[in-house]
């Protein structure tokens, strides 16, 4: 019994020894980031006691979403494979202003969303997590009721009203910053450094940098980056804007937003049976010009109309288009950014109706639709750092290739109402390979011509390239013995308990 009883941990031991990842790599570098993206006050209310003229029935109105709240969803966040959490301005704000924009006093909280005690403990707990914070930092404008708009004495820190040039234009009404004004520069930096003593953020996101001079920019950047070499540096590109990308390319920026994607993406997504020819054009172009600097691509966000209602607009159904679009974002070179309640598909246009409260209703299949995706992404280096390249597309049926290294995936997608079928010759794949299927279980083999990768109608996989596989005698033979090595133990077992009675 002792010899079997070793035979049997040998077998366990040998089949755990086979790998159930394969090209598992662990880096800390911005590229495996994936950012959930929250608008604070929509999110989740955690503490009732700070809420302050919410009205849940007009979403003009604060709804109550605060810090607290967003630190009893770091877990949900967390299971989704995010590593990134982006929150709307946390300033003090206007009392009719919800989003963070109208800002009171840069160095306060709002009330309705907490207290620095209550930002402490939420990046304390999300580091436990191994998850990064990044707050919008905004540098563009203020409140008209903020002490620097009010008092004479910083009068030449604002633009004049009347200005119609992009970088000293009132966005909203908002008295624009003069940041051409050295002491305006001087109160960010110290601003900027200030924050980070105070709360430990990870980095900060800096909006509609189209509307700020890029030398402002550079001191900016390169000063917090001197506090801190390792902090984060995010910039947004207004899409209202015709911006040249390639000016903003040497700041500093660890990644840029450019909306310019968005409408691409939708045009791909939204619909079926479109080609992504365009889109990838334009995702190339956009990565030459940024150079070294990464892009920040996302669906949608609170500025935009919903992903899902540009697709329920063209009289499709919502879901099966989201999730195409997503392994798209989850695939493709860039960081990716969702918009809170993108995995449970939030409907709405234009502002309001984008920013509903989050509903924490999911459902489980969509929802570990979007964990196989974080989770691919966070373990194929080739789909973080890998070559882009389109090897099929047509009407929607579309196969690109990422390598990096010894490391190849393949990244199919049939975006049409039909079943789809690619053919890949051994120039493309070698005969001495297979395709091994890892967002859904497929495993395609070299036929005598090459490979035929066959998907459903709107559905897509990606595949890993990897040596063939060959029958494995030893496990063959292995797992049958354990079994009958267990029938005869029990027989053995029998014989000797009626031999004592």
């Amino acid at each position: 019994m002792k010899r079997f009883s070793y035979l049997l941990i040998a077998i366990v031991f040998i089949l755990n020894m086979i790998p159930n990842k394969i090209f598992a790599e662990k880096n800390t570098d911005l590229k495996n980031d994936m950012v959930y993206r929250v608008l604070v006050d929509r999110f989740n209310d955690g503490n009732p006691r700070n809420d302050k003229d919410t009205n849940p029935n007009d979403l003009n109105k604060s709804q109550g979403g605060d810090l607290e709240g967003i630190t009893q969803k770091l877990d949900y966040i967390k299971e989704f494979g995010y590593t990134t959490i982006s929150l709307s301005p946390i300033f003090e704000n206007d009392a009719d202003s919800y989003d963070g924009f109208s800002v009171i006093n840069f160095k306060q909280i709002d009330p309705r969303f907490g207290t620095m005690k209550d930002l402490k403990k939420l990046i304390k707990e999300a580091h436990k997590r191994d998850m990064k914070i990044i707050i919008d930092f905004v540098i563009n404008n203020v409140s008209p009721n903020s002490d620097l708009a009010k008092n004479d004495q910083y009068a030449n820190w604002f633009n004049p009203k009347s200005s119609t040039s992009d970088e000293e234009k009132w966005v909203n009404g908002l008295p624009d910053l003069n940041q051409n004004n050295k002491d305006v520069e001087k109160y960010f930096l110290d601003l900027g450094k200030w924050w980070i003593n105070e709360a430990d953020f990870d980095g900060y996101y800096l909006q509609d940098v189209n509307y700020v001079p890029v030398s402002f920019l550079e001191s900016f950047t390169k000063g917090i980056k001197n506090a801190d070499s390792n902090f984060i540096v995010l910039a947004d590109l207004n899409e209202t804007s015709d911006v040249q990308v390639e000016k903003y390319s040497n700041v500093g920026f660890d990644a840029i937003n450019n909306a310019s994607l968005l409408s691409k993406l939708s045009d791909s997504f939204a619909s079926q049976n479109e080609p992504i020819t365009d889109l990838y054009n334009a995702h190339n172009e956009l990565s030459k010009q940024l150079g070294s600097t990464q892009s920040v691509n996302f669906l949608d966000n609170e500025m935009t109309d919903r992903f899902v209602s540009i697709a329920q607009s063209k009289g499709e159904y919502p879901p099966s288009r989201l999730k195409l679009a997503l392994v798209y974002l989850f695939s493709t070179p860039g960081l990716p950014m969702n918009y809170y309640g993108t995995e449970i598909a939030v409907n709405g246009s234009k502002i309001p109706e984008n920013r509903k409260s989050m509903d924490f209703r999911t459902d489980e299949d969509f929802s570990n639709y979007i964990i196989k995706l974080t989770e691919l992404r966070s373990t194929l280096p080739s789909l973080t750092k890998g070559d882009f390249e389109v090897i099929y597309d047509k009407k929607g049926m579309t196969l690109f290739k990422r390598s990096y290294k010894k490391e190849t995936t393949f990244i199919a997608i049939n975006n049409t109402s039909y079943d789809q079928k690619i053919h890949l010759d051994f120039d493309v794949v070698k005969n001495t390979n297979e395709l091994r299927g890892l967002q859904n279980d497929d495993l395609v083999r070299p036929s005598k011509k090459g490979f035929d990768i066959v998907l459903k109608r709107e559905s897509s996989n990606i595949y890993a390239v990897a040596p063939k596989t060959h029958i494995n005698l030893g496990v063959m033979i292995a797992i049958p013995s354990i079994f009958i090595g267990f029938v005869i133990f029990l027989w053995a077992a029998k014989r000797r308990q009626s031999k004592i009675k």
